[in-house]
């Protein structure tokens, strides 16, 4: 399986969380995983206004050093976006939703929001 990891469930993957149930753990550790530079982005944009402690450097490197692949953002991802609910407002989800449909990747995510609107595409990692 091939995974793209949400931005919190790779945070929780990275700090050991408790938060991270076993069966989600062996879910990362057996799967191929990716990271959007939309996660990136995310990272820094609240380490940057004081929501977060862990720079992106570190959570760029951290990711990277576990095995990760990074997705850069591209135009295909971009266009995927149509397809998304145009209800749900975050564009950090919108655009994790549209690289996981435009690379045919199972969004991992705890977020019920994201669930609700990903259906085909995500996985509830809550």
């Amino acid at each position: 399986m091939k995974l793209l990891l949400d931005t919190q469930i790779a945070l929780w993957w990275l700090t050991g969380s408790k938060r991270l149930k076993p069966r989600v753990k062996r879910q990362i550790m057996e799967a191929a995983c990716y990271l959007s530079v939309a996660s990136l982005w995310e990272v820094a944009n609240k380490f940057q206004i004081g929501k977060l402690p862990i720079p992106p450097e570190t959570y760029r490197l951290e990711m990277l050093n576990a095995g990760v692949t990074m997705l850069p953002i591209l135009d295909t991802h971009v266009l995927a976006l149509t397809q998304n609910d145009p209800n749900h407002r975050d564009p950090f989800d919108n655009l994790l939703l549209a690289v996981a449909r435009a690379e045919q990747l199972k969004l991992l995510t705890s977020d019920a929001r994201m669930l609700a609107v990903g259906a085909g595409v995500t996985l509830n990692a809550g």
